[in-house]
């Protein structure tokens, strides 16, 4: 086996790469009786930003590994060497373990899985924590882990996991393929957990490494089994990226200057050079041209800060020291998936309240091994990753762009969206019908591209039949409407009638008919005495309905004077609520880790003033200060203020800590983000209190009621 050499990321439509390990399988169940290979699963993955130097922030940071770090000099696109990143280290690494002498390929479980998430956490992209009682249902399904807590320093990776229900087989004269359709509904979200479990056998244990060791020693910095003239069609480097690239903890820059390894000492707040103060690098003793597993064990999720840095590069990221890494298919080790609460599945779980909107610009595609005399005792491997698109420059690095996945709310009646993805796949074996078994059909290979053709075209043809519908019930209706014209002898006899009326009417008034120049006279003099009251030149006045009018928000109105009516405002500077003064120790509830307190917005200039404290002794506080501004009756306008004062201040930095004061907003979670109040609409420090006596002025206004962008004044 040589390592596969690919192309980068199409710049439109994306691209699917296929995993080599994945051949295993397939040439296996095509040979054997005992196994069958099913398209199973999926994953839809937000690949963070690409960025040089990443630092604590998960950003994907291509240069981090010795290999990388020696060839990427900045001189391709990011697509390039993203494509470089995924080909010469995660694929290359497959390669080579997949080759390695005591490599077992009978084994249903593949390496791939493992091999890529080792390949994201390597470039800083993906941490973990152990997962909590809340997450894992029970402690018999062993040690789970979850992806970080989001914050501004980690953005969570995995983000749905479904299932592939659909796949169909082409097979016709010209050709054969298998067709894998990945469907995401409208009515689901996030999978609210996503929770990973360490696997380990003969072929992925702790302690193991692979060294390229090729006849010709000139090879070995090139991929598994390619040499110096090996030509990658798509001009990509064929240098590998290893985790060791030569016997010493030192590797050279793309300008040939020493990069040197350091290690972060949170307890100095500094990065220590490899052999002092008991520095150690993640791996024990560099082998050139080798990847290393962890060492000990798989099941740490502890993170490390490291850094390579030479006169003219620097990169510094933080790595994950878990290994092994693979997602937990089981829904019973799930604990938010309860069938006692209806939620049996991922389908279920993905639709359940804890899930919410989410974005994504990556699939993982997989597949079950199993025997079909026992279907249900299945092994789940990797099959292939679908990048949606390919990666867009910035001026710090790049990312592929995302879509976003809404979630119909139902509470503010927004819409959501659905994705549907179809993957051809093409396998190239022998002669033999293949054994991977059609979802749709196990014995009429019907395209499903057909079959959703004729469901359009029944549509159509429904579609049709209702219009012609409507218009025959309007045809009825013409035509009932005409019968009811035919005339009866009754009906000739009363309309007779009415003509008789009308005449002798006309004729008895055709005095006034004849008389027509007399009112044409009284018309205009009509017209005249109504023009002469209007310009007042009569005995007249005009009085106008005045109780039309009536008082709004900060306005009245003065009706007194008869005839006319005054409009004043009667709003101040600021409007008083029903509650303006409030003290920390009696009116805010206290919580853990806040004082909290919900104040309504009325209208105009809002106003409140905390009154704890004595004259020259500020109110001593032990935690954050939380105001929630209740904006569901009365909503935010532009311009729109609320002033905070203190009458003898807060004491927010004391032997209890230092201390923030905070005001949030947005109760109806107009912004969508999953939870009410999201919105900070101020963030004042205990420095700012300092800064003025302890008691400072804080003006709050508002700049944009739809995005709930907010300016803050502190005097």
């Amino acid at each position: 086996m040589v390592a596969p050499l690919i192309r980068p990321i199409r710049l439109q439509g994306g691209t699917f790469y296929t995993f080599s390990s994945a051949a295993e399988d397939l040439s296996f169940s095509l040979n054997s009786a005992d196994k069958k290979f099913k398209f199973s699963k999926f994953a839809l993955l937000n690949i963070p930003n690409l960025q040089s130097n990443p630092g604590a922030v998960n950003f994907a940071g291509l240069s981090n590994t010795p290999g990388a770090y020696s060839i990427i000099d900045g001189s391709k696109t990011d697509n390039d060497y993203f494509a470089e990143s995924f080909q010469n280290y995660c694929l290359n690494l497959e390669s080579m373990i997949t080759s390695a002498s005591g490599y077992d390929p009978f084994l249903d479980r593949t390496v791939t899985e493992r091999v890529f998430f080792k390949w994201l956490k390597e470039i800083g992209a993906v941490r973990f924590r152990s997962a909590s009682s809340q997450e894992l249902s029970s402690t018999s399904f062993g040690p789970n882990f979850v992806e970080e807590n989001e914050s501004e320093n980690y953005q969570k990776v995995v983000k749905y996991i479904g299932d592939i229900n659909i796949v169909n087989t082409v097979r016709n004269s010209n050709n054969a393929f298998s067709e894998v359709y990945i469907y995401i509904p409208t009515s689901h979200g996030n999978t609210p957990v996503v929770m990973f479990e360490t696997i380990d056998d003969v072929n992925y244990s702790p302690g193991m490494y692979f060294t390229n060791d090729p006849t010709n020693p000139l090879d070995a910095e090139y991929l598994y089994g390619r040499d110096v003239n090996t030509v990658q069609p798509a001009g990509l480097s064929t240098l590998a990226f290893f985790d060791s690239d030569t016997f010493t903890f030192t590797v050279s820059d793309p300008d040939g200057n020493t990069g040197d390894y350091y290690f972060y000492n949170p307890d100095t707040n500094s990065y220590i050079l490899q052999g002092q103060a008991g520095f150690q690098w993640w791996f024990a003793n560099p082998i050139a041209n080798t990847y290393f597993l962890e060492a000990t064990e798989f099941g740490d999720p502890t993170n490390d800060e490291f850094k390579i840095e030479s006169s003219t590069k620097s990169v510094t990221y933080k790595r994950s020291r878990l290994d092994g890494i693979s997602l937990n298919f089981n829904p019973a080790a799930y604990a938010g998936i309860d069938p006692a609460q209806g939620i049996t599945d991922f389908g279920k779980y993905n639709e359940s309240f804890a899930s919410a909107n989410f974005e994504f610009n990556a699939v993982l595609v997989y597949y079950d091994v199993y025997d079909p005399a026992d279907p249900t005792n299945a092994t789940t491997n990797l099959f292939g990753v679908l990048y949606l698109d390919n990666v867009d420059p910035t001026t710090t690095g790049g990312f592929i762009p995302r879509l976003t996945k809404y979630k119909p709310n139902a509470l503010t009646g927004d819409n959501g969206n659905s994705y549907a993805f179809r993957i051809n796949l093409k396998f190239d074996v022998n002669a033999q019908d293949s054994a991977v078994e059609v979802s749709i059909n196990d014995y009429n290979p019907y395209s499903l591209q057909l079959y959703m053709d004729a469901l359009n075209e029944m549509i159509q043809a429904t579609t049709i039949l209702e219009q012609n519908n409507a218009a025959m019930a309007v045809l009825q209706t013409q035509v009932a409407n005409l019968q009811n014209l035919i005339l009866t002898d009754a009906d000739k006899n009363q309309i007779n009638s009415r003509i008789t009326e009308i005449s002798d009417t006309l004729n008895a008034n055709l005095a006034v008919f004849a008389n027509t120049e007399n009112i044409l006279r009284l018309i205009q003099r009509n017209y005249d005495e109504i023009n002469n009251i209007y310009q007042g030149r009569t005995s007249l006045n005009i009085a106008y309905n005045l109780d039309v009018l009536s008082a709004g928000q900060g306005i009245s109105l003065d009706k007194s004077a008869a005839g006319s009516v005054v409009v004043s405002t009667n709003q101040q500077e600021f409007n008083i609520g029903s509650k303006p003064l409030v003290s920390v120790a009696n009116d805010f509830t206290q919580n853990p880790e806040t004082y909290s307190y919900n104040v309504d917005l009325i209208p105009f200039s809002n106003y409140m003033k905390i009154t704890d404290g004595s004259p020259g002794s500020p109110y001593e506080i032990d935690r954050d200060v939380v105001i929630f501004i209740n904006d569901t009756l009365q909503k935010w306008q532009k311009g729109q203020s609320i002033r905070i004062s203190f009458t003898n201040g807060l004491d927010m930095s004391n032997n209890n800590g230092n201390f923030n004061f905070i005001v949030y907003t947005d109760a109806q979670d107009s912004l969508n983000t999953g939870s009410t109040y999201s919105a900070e609409a101020a963030f004042v420090t205990y420095q700012d209190f300092t800064n003025k006596g302890d008691a400072p002025t804080i003006e709050i206004v508002c700049l944009d009621p739809t995005t709930y962008q907010f300016s803050v004044d502190i005097f």
